[in-house]
């Protein structure tokens, strides 16, 4: 028998047919559950507006600006089948994160090495009306390069935690049975054994971390030997010394160049009975520069570290370097001995008043790393690079003249005029002798040859004396007399 569903009224159930009532009921709510369905929209998760007038579902557009790389808040709409228009704001907030190369990470720049400092833009995207966010990585890039050299054995570690001030602090770490000896390097104005050193991040940098095998030293390729400069000096060519002095007066802002378009000569003489391990004679004579080294000494005390199989000694007071520069001074420079607590190469105690106890600072108790954490190995009182500074800067250096014993004369300052003349009085005579520069052969500094002309007059009261013999030496005179 068929019976008919009549929409909000059911037929009552019969007695013996309890469970076909039951199946009619469930058949209803279920048809009624897909009417009510079928009259929304699907929106397919998206905010929409309903359209009275019409039971089809809504369909969206893309969101459109679609995100790209915009650094700004802006404004997204859509628009839906039915006509639709929604919107949405778009907040943006970027941050630059900066972090330091991990072994293993990319090798950014491709230098072959893991202690760059880099930047990465982080943006994230947040949609109003709680629709989402997402976040956006942008390209790596190199905030600075650190090329840090390791010589020997060592690691350096990179803190980054202060970075926002603009620097980073690296520290060294010896490997076992090694010390670390300091910090040098092109970025670093004057070496330093400052562990940690704080380096300031506003370029590329390049440093390098040295380390000593404490069992074996080997001093090669480290501190002064290490030196752009000194490193080129040759000690077999003493010449070479020469050229290096010029270039390092150059860096500190003077200018000898004019030294190479004239004489210069470094010789290993034999001093006999002497006891200086140098000599220079032609002070304030710029077109000569001839220096004398005491061959006892060079091949007592010098050339024997010069030849040790681990290369230059460690002291640059042993390879000679002191000595020579101590002597260029006098010559090239026009400095006598000084004594006093600045650092420089021609502290001398034959320049210090009896009685003195000035301790001199010589290169062999200088620090070519400075430890400014030590007041007594500071920077300030032996720094082996202040030396320097205060030798080619004239600071408390003691400058050289031409003296005279008579009273009727001054000193002749350094440079002399080309034409000068030398006087001197002993007893009843009157010395003079040619010292300006036309007084010196143009090849003296080979030749030794003096042109000058050295003369003599007798001033004393008896006529019973001629002179016999006479010569200038270092700028004194030698006469033999007789009787009659």
């Amino acid at each position: 028998m068929r019976r008919e569903i009549i929409f909000g009224e059911i037929e009552p159930f019969r007695e013996g047919h309890y469970f076909e009532g039951m199946s009619k009921v469930l058949y209803l709510f279920i048809s009624l559950t897909i009417i009510l369905s079928c009259s929304k929209s699907d929106s397919s998760g998206d905010m929409s507006s309903e359209i009275n007038d019409s039971d089809s579902p809504k369909v969206f557009d893309s969101w459109s600006p679609s995100f790209t790389d915009q650094t700004s808040n802006f404004t997204q709409s859509r628009n839906g089948s039915n006509g639709t228009l929604e919107t949405r704001e778009v907040t943006i907030d970027s941050n630059e994160e900066i972090v330091k190369s991990k072994e293993g990470d990319t090798d950014v720049n491709q230098d072959g090495d893991y202690y760059d400092i880099t930047t990465q833009t982080i943006s994230t995207y947040t949609a109003s009306y709680e629709l989402g966010s997402f976040s956006s990585s942008g390209p790596i890039s190199i905030l600075s390069d650190l090329d840090i050299e390791i010589k020997n054995e060592g690691l350096v570690n990179i803190d980054i935690s202060e970075i926002d001030s603009g620097s980073v602090n690296i520290t060294a770490n010896a490997s076992t049975d090694h010390q670390f000896l300091g910090w040098d390097g092109p970025s670093i104005s004057i070496p330093t054994s400052m562990n940690p050193i704080e380096i300031e991040i506003d370029s590329d940098k390049q440093i390098k971390a040295n380390f000593l095998n404490s069992i074996n030293p080997d001093y090669r390729g480290i501190g002064f030997y290490a030196d752009s400069i000194y490193g080129s000096i040759d000690p077999n060519n003493l010449l070479s010394f020469v050229d290096a002095f010029i270039l390092d007066a150059q860096r500190y802002g003077v200018d000898l160049s004019y030294v190479r378009d004239n004489c210069y000569n470094i010789v290993i003489e034999d001093f006999g009975s002497a006891q200086a391990s140098g000599w220079t004679e032609v002070h304030c004579v710029d077109s000569q520069v001839r220096v004398e080294l005491n061959k006892e000494t060079w091949e007592q005390n010098i050339q024997p570290l010069l030849d040790h199989p681990s290369g230059f000694y460690k002291d640059p007071y042993m390879f000679g370097f002191h000595l020579i520069w101590h002597e260029l001074g006098h010559d090239i420079l026009n400095l006598n001995h000084t004594c006093n607590e600045t650092p420089n190469f021609l502290n001398q105690y034959s320049a210090c008043e009896d009685g003195s106890n000035i301790y001199l600072q010589y290169t062999s108790s200088m620090l070519w790393f400075t430890d400014d954490n030590n007041p007594e190995t500071s920077q300030d009182n032996k720094g082996f690079h202040r030396a320097v500074s205060n030798y080619y800067r004239l600071i408390n250096q003691n400058p050289h003249t031409i003296k005279y014993s008579s009273s009727t004369h001054g000193d002749i300052p350094c440079p002399v005029p080309s034409s000068a003349t030398w006087t001197r009085e002993i007893g009843d005579w009157r010395y003079f002798g040619e010292v300006g520069e036309d007084s010196y052969a143009n090849d003296w500094c080979y030749s030794e040859e003096r042109i000058g002309d050295n003369y003599s007059e007798y001033i004393g009261s008896s006529k019973r004396r001629k002179i016999l013999n006479q010569k200038i030496s270092n700028y004194s005179i030698e006469c033999f007399v007789e009787e009659w």
